[in-house]
């Protein structure tokens, strides 16, 4: 029996036409596995990819944005039971790593930093369909106690709402405004999610480079002299240099009377992301302990950088403040049904 998968790629490849492409076949957790040549899905072309001709090398092109692999045994689970529990055969794990060991090689091969793995830790993530065939590849029989296919749909969206408010606040910064740079990182952190290594180290980024600044701003303010805070920062050694742990302590105690440590919870989100960040940015996977970080923790934990960048503006003077806007803006997205 044959379980035929295609799942919808969130990037497209463009492939010469005309040429032959082999099918490569291994085994996988007793699963024979064949992969084809990408293909191009039944979703709408983006107007970025209607193009009235590509060539590749002087041929003739087209694009691609789906993954066409087939998956053999003997027989399949195709039970509604299963269904309602949320299993799949082949299971997602099996099929993540039929995905991703391609996208993963194809990414190294031409160095395509668009070309991503997909995240098959849950139904909810991915795009595909699996459709069960017999081995001659005909249609199964129908049978009201088994399916013939399963799938999920996955899509995102999001708006940006400009109300008369938001349009004014807009204009309530001058044309030359250059937002604080820590803005710029976490927002760029946000937008990185799921993928959970980048956006980590850019939120710790953005702690880094929010705390120097500030203290180097309080130190300014305050009677420290120049020199003996351009020693205390520049020792020519990291090793011998505040690290950023006690900048967020013992240096903004002495600054300003108030220490991150003291906001036990935030403490913890804080270390968690240090730890986050170092263990990806030294072993390439971003670990809390001995666990993995999940896109939900990392989440989390970007939005904690958010937190504790707005706790600490709390206890600086006015004259450090940058802009801060907040709306609550309600939106409704209603469809009418025939």
């Amino acid at each position: 029996m044959l379980a035929r998968f295609f799942v919808a790629l969130p990037f497209s490849l463009t492939l010469p036409e005309g040429q032959q492409y082999p099918v490569y076949e291994y085994e996988d957790a007793g699963y024979v596995v064949r992969v084809f040549p990408p293909r191009r899905s039944d979703r709408p072309t983006p107007p970025s990819d209607d193009s009235d001709e590509i060539l590749v090398d002087g041929v003739p092109a087209g694009r691609a944005d789906a993954l066409w692999i087939d998956f053999q045994k003997e027989s399949f689970d195709r039970s509604k039971e299963s269904m309602e529990k949320r299993l799949c055969d082949p299971p997602l794990e099996v099929l993540g790593r039929a995905v991703n060991s391609l996208i993963v090689r194809l990414r190294h091969v031409v160095q395509a930093p668009t070309v991503r793995a997909l995240d098959f830790r849950d139904f909810g993530r991915v795009t595909w369909r699996i459709r069960y065939l017999n081995d001659d590849e005909t249609e199964l029989e129908p049978d009201e106690k088994l399916v013939r296919g399963r799938g999920v749909l996955n899509w995102s969206f999001g708006w940006n709402a400009v109300t008369k408010q938001v349009w004014e606040d807009i204009h309530k910064l001058p044309f030359d405004y250059k937002p604080p740079p820590w803005d710029e990182l976490l927002l760029d952190a946000q937008s990185d999610l799921p993928r959970v290594g980048p956006a980590v180290v850019l939120a710790a980024t953005a702690l880094e480079v929010f705390i120097a600044h500030v203290l180097d701003g309080l130190a300014e303010r305050s009677a420290v002299p120049a020199a003996l805070w351009e020693w205390i920062n520049n020792r020519g050694d990291y090793l011998r240099e505040p690290s950023v742990e006690e900048q967020y302590d013992e240096l903004l105690m002495v600054l300003t009377g108030h220490s991150l440590k003291a906001e036990s919870k935030l403490w913890e989100l804080f270390m968690n992301l240090k730890r986050a960040r170092n263990t990806f940015v030294h072993r390439g996977i971003a670990e809390i302990g001995k666990t993995e970080v999940s896109p939900e923790t990392a989440s989390k934990l970007v939005a904690a950088a958010s937190e504790i960048i707005a706790k600490v503006r709390e206890w600086l003077p006015e004259e450090l403040h940058w802009p801060v806007f907040k709306h609550t803006v309600r939106i409704e997205v209603r469809k009418k049904l025939g």
